[in-house]
């Protein structure tokens, strides 16, 4: 059954009901079915009915005086069956109480007095019809957006659970990750602590070097560079090498080279600092299965000296690392031979050359890696450069050695400003 709207009309007076009905099926009778009752009682069944049967009332028009119940009670109790159902009271002997009553409690669109004028009539049923139909749709609207908003509600409660749990996955991520570089932190921590005890200690400098002064500054918690002192045979062999890379691949390479340098002084045979970087470069390619099919770069520079005090004679042979010379205020480069101490290209058997310098007492050496020369900074940004580091260390060799280390690391730290560490730093100074 299709549904129908209706219009109700209630009066006791015979004649009026019938005019009334008569005028708005002129008007309404193509859309709206015109009920008319002669009691408020009546009235009630019938509208009962007519919502049982699924159908809609916009508008019920009423008569105030009416045996039994009044139009106003009437009208009250149609408004608590149906709050959408517009009210007009047609009468002509409504008191100002009834119609207040009306206002207050039933709905009511307008009052009307008899005898009604047709036309204003029919514009106020039409009216009240389009208001009900607008209030309707207000209504319908406002219940979709009620559940659109609860949809959206249960969305963000859906929302919120799944960023909890994410929130609460990536906590415990955060976690285990943070929990295992703890743990690799730690071990790097430990590994820095056998890498220093490797390292030779001051002491061992002190012995043979009263004034002297080692600079060394790792990028990371351990380091590439390593710094090295033996004697024998009243010789003084001095290192300082730069391995391939730094922090732990870095430090593998100079525990290695440490390790390696020590097997070859214990050797007889091997005699200058040339033989010394020769010996270490085979180890180093035999140790690391380096060959020409599988040509790795790792290896090291270095700069090598064995220092005969009876003599008064610095032998010296560098991979890339060169030496620098302080003798009466002139600043001398001793420069290395352009390969490492590795498996390099076609020049693998080419072998180190020898250099040899003879000294006086308070002729100053320096030995370095390429750390503090390559470091990035300044008002430009560059690259320190090995012209302006010789420049550095002949301005600052007439210091002691301790102070000559705080100027040098000093200037590293304004040359450097913000800019990140490069690379390993180790400088080497010796007064002799």
């Amino acid at each position: 059954m299709s549904q129908k709207a209706v219009i109700i009309c209630v009066d006791d007076n015979q004649v009026v009901l019938t005019s009334l009905k008569s005028q708005l099926r002129r008007e309404f009778g193509t859309t709206y079915e015109i009920e008319t009752a002669e009691s408020g009682e009546e009235a009630i069944e019938i509208f009962a009915e007519i919502c049982d049967e699924g159908n809609e009332i916009p508008v019920v028009i009423s008569d105030q005086i009416m045996p039994g119940m009044k139009g106003d009670e009437f009208l009250k109790k149609i408004y608590l069956k149906s709050k959408d159902t517009l009210s007009i009271m047609l009468t002509g002997q409504a008191d100002a109480k009834a119609v207040g009553n009306a206002v207050n409690f039933a709905n009511l669109y307008r009052y009307i007095s008899k005898p009604w004028d047709e036309v204003d009539l029919n514009m106020t049923i039409r009216e009240a019809i389009r208001s009900y139909y607008q209030d309707k749709k207000i209504a319908q609207q406002n219940i979709e957006l009620e559940k659109l908003v609860e949809q959206l509600r249960r969305h963000n409660e859906s929302l919120e659970e799944t960023i909890a749990e994410r929130t609460k996955e990536i906590i415990r991520q955060k976690n285990i990750i943070q929990a295992k570089n703890q743990d690799i932190t730690d071990s790097i921590l430990y590994a820095k602590k056998i890498q220093m005890a490797i390292l030779p200690p001051h002491e061992h400098f002190a012995k043979h070097f009263a004034d002297h002064f080692i600079l060394y500054l790792p990028k990371d918690i351990v380091s590439g560079d390593f710094y090295w002192i033996s004697e024998r045979d009243n010789k003084i062999y001095v290192t300082a090498a730069d391995c391939t890379g730094h922090g732990v691949p870095g430090a593998f390479m100079s525990m290695l080279g440490i390790t390696l340098l020590n097997e070859i002084i214990d050797k007889a045979l091997i005699v200058t600092a040339a033989d010394i970087l020769n010996e270490l470069r085979n180890n180093i390619i035999k140790q690391l299965r380096q060959n020409k099919e599988n040509q790795t770069r790792d290896g090291m520079d270095i700069a090598f000296c064995i220092i005969y005090p009876e003599n008064k004679k610095i032998n010296y042979a560098g991979a890339y690392n060169s030496l620098l010379y302080v003798k009466n205020d002139n600043i001398f480069e001793y420069k290395a031979n352009k390969m490492p101490v590795a498996l390099y290209c076609e020049i693998t058997n080419i072998p180190f050359d020898d250099l040899y310098v003879d000294y006086n007492n308070g002729d100053k050496i320096y030995i370095f890696s390429d750390g503090y020369i390559d470091q990035f900074g300044g008002e430009k940004g560059r690259k320190l450069m090995m012209k302006n580091f010789i420049n550095l260390i002949h301005q600052k060799s007439t210091l002691p050695m301790s102070a000559q280390k705080e100027e040098l690391y000093n200037f590293h730290k304004t040359w450097k400003n913000d800019n990140w560490q490069l690379d390993d730093i180790l400088i080497i100074g010796i007064q002799l």
